[in-house]
């Protein structure tokens, strides 16, 4: 038990140690070379495992790295089991003949964990070693990973079994700073050299420094070199190849020479190859030992993993999806997944099943762009809608097949806006609203102090629903190849029963689920297995390729950081958090161009200010495309209008270009209800920003004031970023468009407020494209947002709410998926069950409440939705 103990102490304290290890590697070794040379080397180690397949030393990319490099299980990205044989060349002095299994899996916060067994044959009649191993490791980011491995070790016969009981301690750094470029440090068998064999004395501590190179910068061809030194002052060298051989597999190819420079070294080569099948692999292949006359040996292994591999053809599937995109993040992670599947080659259909969520109209139009884009790509897609809303109707109208569960229906009733006033109620209760504004369209103040819109703000509104309407029934119509006006009377007629929706042909037929398969399978041509999730990819890059960042600004503009409260769905944008996340993947080299994903209807003109200036520091390093989601107005806006190129959905509410200040006053109320209120001050102003009294005419004019000189501050801000871009625009041009007023995307397009018409895909491939990337470049979202209720509870203990440039791992659509399914865990059922309108003046007041005091606030007064 005390060794064991020790050996528990060892393993977690290397961790600590790793870190300054790695740093004095390089001087630890060079000062070893200089040893003079003698006999047998420390490559294959009398405590070590049995002669694996040929792989890279210094990066090997499953569990054969618990017992030969434990710092890079860090970098695994999915668990992989692997068993491994071999049988030793003819009177094999080196003792390879065995077999081995290992296990490892990642953990979180960039730990994983690995366990292995082996047993070794003996030459010179002493018997059989077999060991377990445990091994921890721990990656702070894409580059550093840091690990440790002990080895319980037996021996059964020959000289008493002079390793009986020994434990060997591992330690290992790595360091992998591109994707074409990986180093490892290896120091071993650190408290195994107490024990000693009676033939080849005291077990030596060894060191080993290994590079490996991908020169085209992918897994199709990688070369490992390694050299060993050990405290006896013997010397190894190692080098291993790796082919990828397309539709098949790996060839494998590795020699080593041990005892370099004893005038008889011992050189051992092995090659063969591997076959890969999605996520299982099998390996062989010979070798041939140092004997001059001894038969040739061999290797085997099998490798099962959670993730797939490029290898033998695989078989194609459909993507089963359920349409759900009822906020900004779930939108972004929609987005990706269809993405993937329109790039992935394995996927030959996909199926959206709509369950009667409302789709506000712009996440419905990027939606049926990439309906379009994987039809185009040869690759069918079926809608099944339940009872679906007039958004999914129009998302899927474009579809190769829709249908509608019997009992359901279509709720196609054309587009709506609600505003709730409550100017009335607010007088009755005793509550004055006191506020300041510029733009007779910045109708937001009126929602507190009217009980009736303005006439500008209904003329506004209008024109908004007229622009998105007719957009909504040309589309309709081409997609169901009928006219506009046949369109315009089919929504006339909603809502339809499911078989009154096959009758007027806006549904191709009624299904319940047990008969979509049968539905899918005709429309694909042949039966696919149907899979629910995108398959993970094992095959992780060494350090960062170039990708993309995307920065989701969703939600009121709130001055700090993030803010998310659970239960009621509420998400923020704190000017804090979206700066620090912009700034580091301004800094960031593997991001090669930056997506900003705005989705708000705006809110601090502060922190749009500092999102603004954030933007401008980051053009000057890299490409910046803004892709506006549902609404970019206001605020939202302001921080779009600095980017290179701006992207909207025809029906993105766009502009509001406007501020507004002020607070409500609950003096009345609380002399109503006999409440004493004695303020005191000191000062002309003193007091102003207090709810218990109104503004004075004095403080109401200087308020106008500072109103205007902020609004002028707006119209530059605007009329800079858009001549930058390469957009010339005058801030009397940007005044004549501003005053408050919103438009569509189409209509914000002819006025030059936006540059192009298309989703967040559409912007995702124009970053690629400025950035010189693939079109299967990997893709990083930020900022986190919590993706359970214990990271509601501590908050960026868990999550992060800001980003720094060693921390940005890349988001793939699953991981998104998972923060979005968060979402659900943490909002109520019940509360959710609130008409939107009372959550949107709900989060409407929280955002107020997180504008720091005499803020000026650039927001949107209404929403737009389809039903």
């Amino acid at each position: 038990m005390p060794v064991v103990l020790r050996c528990a102490r060892a393993l977690f304290a290397s961790l600590f140690a790793a870190a300054t290890l790695s740093r004095a590697a390089a001087c630890c070794l060079a000062a070893s070379l200089l040893l003079p040379a003698t006999a047998s080397a420390q490559l294959r180690r009398d405590t070590g495992p049995i002669a694996p397949p040929p792989f890279a030393l210094a990066a090997p990319d499953d569990a054969l790295a618990v017992d030969f490099n434990p710092a890079a299980l860090s970098f695994l990205r999915t668990w992989s089991v692997v068993y491994a044989g071999s049988a030793g060349p003819e009177n094999d002095a080196l003792d390879q003949a065995g077999h081995a299994i290992y296990a490892a899996t990642p953990l979180l916060f960039g730990v994983s964990i690995g366990a292995g067994a082996f047993t070794r044959t003996l030459s010179d009649g002493r018997g059989t070693i077999g060991a377990g191993s445990l091994a921890l490791a721990w990656s702070p980011d894409a580059n550093w990973g840091f690990g440790a491995d002990v080895r319980f070790l037996t021996q059964t016969a020959g000289f008493s079994g002079s390793l009986d009981g020994a434990v060997a301690v591992d330690l290992a750094a790595s360091w992998r700073p591109s994707p074409t470029l990986a180093v490892s440090f290896l120091a071993r068998d650190l408290t195994a050299s107490a024990y000693s064999d009676p033939l080849r004395g005291n077990v030596p501590r060894s060191f080993v420094l290994a590079a490996a190179l991908r020169p085209f910068g992918t897994n199709a061809l990688t070369l490992d070199v390694a050299g060993a030194v050990d405290t006896n002052q013997r010397v190894g060298i190692r080098g291993a190849a790796s082919l990828r051989v397309p539709s098949f597999g790996d060839l494998l190819a590795s020699v080593e020479a041990n005892d370099v420079g004893a005038g008889n070294a011992d050189v051992v080569v092995s090659a063969g190859l591997r076959v890969q099948w999605d996520q299982l692999s099998v390996a062989g292949g010979v070798l041939i030992g140092p004997t001059a006359n001894g038969g040739p040996g061999a290797f085997w292994s099998a490798r099962l993993e959670g993730a797939t591999r490029p290898g033998l053809p695989r078989e194609r599937y459909v993507l089963d999806l359920k349409l759900s995109v009822g906020s900004e993040r779930q939108m972004v992670a929609m987005v990706l997944q269809l993405d993937r599947a329109l790039h992935d080659p394995r996927i030959a259909g996909v199926v959206l099943r709509a369950q009667g969520s409302p789709v506000p109209m712009a996440y419905a139009q990027e939606l049926r762009l990439l309906i379009t884009s994987l039809r185009a790509a040869g690759k069918h897609v079926v809608c099944h809608l339940e009872a679906g809303t007039g958004g999914e109707l129009y998302a899927c109208a474009g579809a190769d097949r829709t249908v509608v569960d019997p009992a359901g229906g279509v709720r196609l009733v054309g587009p709506s806006s609600d505003v709730l006033l409550l100017g009335d109620v607010l007088q009755n209760v005793g509550v004055r609203a006191d506020f300041v504004r510029i733009g007779r369209f910045k109708s937001a103040v009126e929602q507190l102090q009217n009980h009736r819109s303005s006439d500008s703000a209904r003329l506004e509104r209008g024109a908004l629903l007229d622009s998105i309407y007719t957009r909504f029934t040309s589309d309709l119509g081409r997609d169901l190849g009928v006219s506009a006006e046949r369109a315009a009377a089919l929504v006339d007629g909603g809502p339809y029963l499911a078989d009154e929706a096959v009758a007027a042909h806006l549904i191709d037929a009624t299904a319940d689920t047990h008969e979509l398969d049968a539905i899918v399978a005709d429309v694909m041509g042949a039966s696919y297995t149907r899979r629910y999730a995108l398959p993970e990819n094992a095959e992780r890059s060494w350090g960062v390729q170039g990708r993309v960042g995307v920065v989701v600004i969703d939600g009121d503009i709130v001055d700090g950081d993030n803010i998310d409260v659970p239960f009621i769905g509420i998400h923020m944008t704190g000017g804090d958090t979206a700066v620090r996340t912009i700034d580091a993947l301004a800094a960031d080299p593997t991001v090669r161009a930056i997506v900003l994903r705005v989705d708000s209807p705006g809110g601090s003109a502060l922190a749009s200010d500092r999102m603004w200036r954030a933007v401008v520091r980051a053009r000057l390093r890299k490409p910046v495309i803004c892709s506006m989601g549902a609404v970019a107005a206001s605020g939202g806006y302001f921080v779009a209008a600095a980017a290179d190129e701006i992207w909207a959905d025809p029906a993105t509410i766009t502009g509001s270009i406007g501020i507004f200040f002020g607070k409500v006053d609950f003096a009345p109320l609380a002399a109503r209800l006999g409440v004493a209120i004695e303020s005191s001050g000191r000062g002309r102003h003193a007091g102003a920003e207090s709810l218990y009294r109104a503004f004075t005419p004095e403080e109401r004019a200087l308020l106008a004031q500072k109103i205007r000189v902020l609004y002028r501050q707006f119209l530059s801000r605007v009329s800079a970023g858009r001549t930058a871009s390469g957009h010339p625009m005058t801030a009397t041009r940007v005044d004549a468009l501003g005053r408050g007023r919103v438009y569509s995307g189409d209509v914000a397009r002819h006025e030059g407020l936006v540059d192009h018409l298309g989703g967040l895909a559409s912007a995702i491939a124009r970053a690629r494209t400025l950035g010189g990337l693939g079109d299967d470049s990997a893709v990083v979202v930020l900022p986190r947002r919590p993706s359970s209720l214990l990271e509601y509870v501590l908050g960026d203990t868990l999550s992060g709410s800001g980003a720094s440039a060693s921390a940005l791992e890349p988001l793939d659509a699953d991981t998104l998926s998972a923060e979005t399914d968060g979402d659900a865990q943490a909002n109520s059922a019940a509360l959710l069950a609130l008409p939107a309108e009372l959550r949107a003046v709900l989060g409407s007041v929280v955002a107020m409440q997180h504008v720091r005091a005499g803020g000026a606030l650039a927001r949107m007064p209404f929403d737009v939705a389809i039903h």
